[in-house]
């Protein structure tokens, strides 16, 4: 069950230049989707691609994926409007180290570990409302950009300077509605243009600094990080795996597939709807909020997608190694776009929130464990293989190969 969101925040007005971008890419979009239906064909590879299990097995590969992709990477660690107002924070966990992440007086986004300088002890454990924040061990206090503003019983710190003892900080930048960080201490500042590519411009069209969170999760998987997110990757399974939830909505085996800079992509999955009017002409099309699958390397998905009756959701799911091998854990997020619906509609979203996490956690999940598995038996000489139709996943592969230089 997805755990409630307290602060319900209105909802922005949509950019009318966002939403033309928007609509455009999407009908985009729908348009080599319907083509791709009707002729039951999907996007492919050249050739199939053979996957080393040593990929999800080895510890030690393990633990040199963890630093290269999750500790020195740019990793997404929030919306805007998950902090939207000064005073604002939030603890990020997922990369290791305990990060807090603050929202100033002046607007601006900070991120530090969230270790008090007196003896390590964390410094925040509940997030609210605030403008300092203070230790619960010996109450040392800092401001909401990290300086030491309160020692208690100074006169045993005699030339001691405070503005040598302000909080460690983590590299964070905000961009188009997403905060991203990298889980390493005092570490050069995070360039998100460079990072995001030509992905950029898709990203800055859905708005994503307007997006109001409705529903948050957190899935255990007893699998490696890769084998959970390959889940997302491709249609190939929806038939088999869910037949009568994502299988019942949208077609199994046929979609269209959309390259971008430095590993992200985006996916299109035909939507059952689509073939009511697949021989009509476009002028005649009715509307859709259906926009796709955002990929986000190396871990990110950002669903945007349609909900019976009408309205959009972005469901956001990040999926992030555990602490072997063979376990991983996911955040699922779901949002509702400026651009639709109304603002006491909240239920549904919420619904279909439930739902997702329903989908993943009983169906995608559960096989990523089998699999993991038996992986951890296959005999010298066994690999795994994706096959043309699995394009998006052998991008993947191929760009986190060229990252990691595969040494055994």
């Amino acid at each position: 069950m997805a755990d409630d969101i307290a602060t319900m925040l209105p909802l922005a007005e949509p950019d009318a230049e966002a939403t033309a971008r928007r609509t455009q890419s999407h009908y985009g979009l729908r348009r080599r989707t319907l083509e791709r239906m009707r002729s039951k064909t999907t996007d492919m590879d050249v050739a199939p691609m053979r996957i080393d299990p040593r990929l999800y097995t080895d510890p030690v590969y393990f633990e040199r994926e963890r630093k290269t992709l999750f500790r020195e990477t740019p990793i997404l660690a929030a919306l805007s409007m998950d902090i939207p107002e000064p005073g604002n924070m939030m603890v990020f966990d997922a990369l290791g180290p305990s990060i807090l992440i603050t929202r100033d007086k002046e607007g601006k986004v900070n991120a530090f570990l969230n270790m008090c300088m007196h003896r390590a002890a964390k410094l925040v454990t509940e997030c609210s409302k605030r403008t300092r924040m203070t230790c619960r061990f010996h109450a040392w206090t800092y401001d909401l950009q990290g300086k030491l503003i309160g020692l208690p019983g100074k006169e045993g710190f005699e030339g001691i300077d405070k503005a040598n003892l302000g909080l460690i900080p983590i590299p964070v930048a905000e961009w188009k509605g997403m905060i991203f960080v990298r889980g390493t201490p005092n570490g050069a500042p995070i360039d998100v243009a460079d990072h995001l590519g030509d992905f950029g411009d898709e990203l800055a069209a859905l708005e994503l600094h307007k997006a109001r969170p409705m529903a948050a999760s957190r899935l255990e998987c007893e699998a490696n990080w890769k084998y959970a997110y390959d889940t997302y990757g491709e249609s190939y399974h929806f038939a088999s795996l869910h037949p009568t939830t994502i299988g019942a909505l949208a077609f199994s085996n046929i979609m269209v597939y959309d390259k971008f800079d430095n590993g992200h992509c985006r996916l299109g999955f035909p939507r059952e709807e689509f073939m009511d009017y697949a021989d009509q002409n476009e002028a005649e099309w009715p509307h859709t909020d259906y926009g796709g699958l955002y990929m986000l390397f190396p871990n990110v998905s950002i669903n945007v997608n349609s909900m019976k009756g009408g309205g959009q959701f972005y469901g956001i799911s990040r999926v992030f190694p555990g602490e072997t091998v063979d376990r991983s854990f996911s955040l699922l997020n779901t949002y509702q776009p400026a651009h639709t619906s109304r603002a006491d509609e909240g239920e549904r979203w919420k619904e279909i929130h439930d739902f997702i996490e329903h989908v993943v956690s009983t169906e995608d999940y559960s096989v990523s464990a089998d699999g993991q598995a038996n992986l951890n038996w296959a005999p010298d000489g066994f690999c795994t293989t994706l096959w043309r139709n699995e394009i998006a996943l052998q991008h993947f592969h191929r760009r986190l190969a060229g990252l990691m230089e595969h040494n055994w």
